[in-house]
């Protein structure tokens, strides 16, 4: 715990979040943790960041002024075309196979590798495909488009094990904060910790999603939610922790928000959960399929 001195020289927020981060959390967040978005009743991504919502999260870097993370349950409209040939096929024939893109963030990646390759497949790792995140090497894994070819090439995956993500997503932290960025977001109850024993049993659940249309809008949404209910520590424990940790009331809800069960509309059957899906459904018919009037 930082002594008063330190704390002096942080931020009012560095000074609460701080103090707050030294309440249990589960385990240590570090490079290659897996997060899912928060459990509560009333979704901290109801007005803002509404992509967030039940969303599973893989931190990729965690350094003194930045936590840079992935989002991998949002797969868009559009998949990685892809034309494999399988060496040991006395025919050397090829197949295109299309992988689904996801979407893990609104910051774009510069350079050479624009877009990050993953996978979790335990032969992949003992052949030393790819690299762990950090020291996390029985989590997920980071690889090239050129590490897939040659292993699907080499008959030992198929293009089906592996998942490519564009965009990043990312939480700055304050002037000498330690408690901001994913850590503070994970303190606020934005954010869980998904313990590694299910990291895959979350991995089998992302590889079930296909590329988004309008027609499997709702398959997607539903897979989506699955894979992040399967990272959760327990029901009890989450359930603990969302009492444990309630957010302050969300401004801008009206008169007719209830203080009382802050987990229904005032003088309704609609819960504020169900606004937050409608919201997050909303948010990808937009800017995933470009057609604000979308409806069932």
């Amino acid at each position: 715990v930082a002594s008063s001195q330190e704390l002096q020289k942080t931020s009012p927020i560095d000074r609460l979040l701080q103090r707050v981060s030294v309440v249990a959390k589960g385990e240590d967040i570090t490079e290659g943790s897996l997060l899912r978005a928060s459990s509560s009743d009333r979704s901290p991504f109801l007005l803002d960041d509404q992509v967030f919502h039940k969303s599973v999260v893989l931190v990729i870097m965690d350094d003194d002024s930045v936590s840079v993370g992935v989002i991998l349950n949002r797969p868009v409209s559009k998949g990685m075309g892809l034309k494999i040939t399988i060496s040991d096929e006395p025919t050397g024939m090829s197949r295109y196979v299309e992988i689904p893109l996801r979407f893990g963030g609104s910051y774009s990646v510069k350079g050479n590798e624009p877009l990050l390759w993953l996978h979790c497949d335990p032969l992949l790792k003992e052949a030393k495909i790819g690299s762990p995140f950090g020291a996390r090497s029985d989590g997920i894994w980071k690889c090239t488009a050129s590490d897939m070819t040659e292993a699907v090439g080499k008959g030992m995956c198929s293009p089906e094990d592996f998942m490519v993500v564009s965009g990043v997503s990312v939480w700055t932290k304050g002037e000498g904060g330690v408690a901001r960025g994913i850590q503070g977001e994970v303190a606020s109850g934005r954010f869980e910790v998904i313990p590694s024993s299910k990291t895959e049993g979350v991995w089998a659940f992302l590889l079930k999603q296909q590329k988004l249309t309008s027609e499997n809008l709702d398959h997607t949404l539903e897979a989506a939610e699955q894979t992040w209910a399967v990272g959760a520590i327990s029901r009890s424990s989450v359930n603990k922790e969302s009492n444990d940790n309630q957010l302050p009331p969300i401004s801008g809800l009206g008169d007719n928000y209830d203080e009382e069960d802050n987990s229904f509309v005032f003088k309704s059957g609609v819960k504020v959960s169900d606004l937050s899906d409608d919201a997050l459904r909303s948010w990808l018919t937009v800017f995933f399929l470009g057609n604000p009037s979308y409806e069932n």
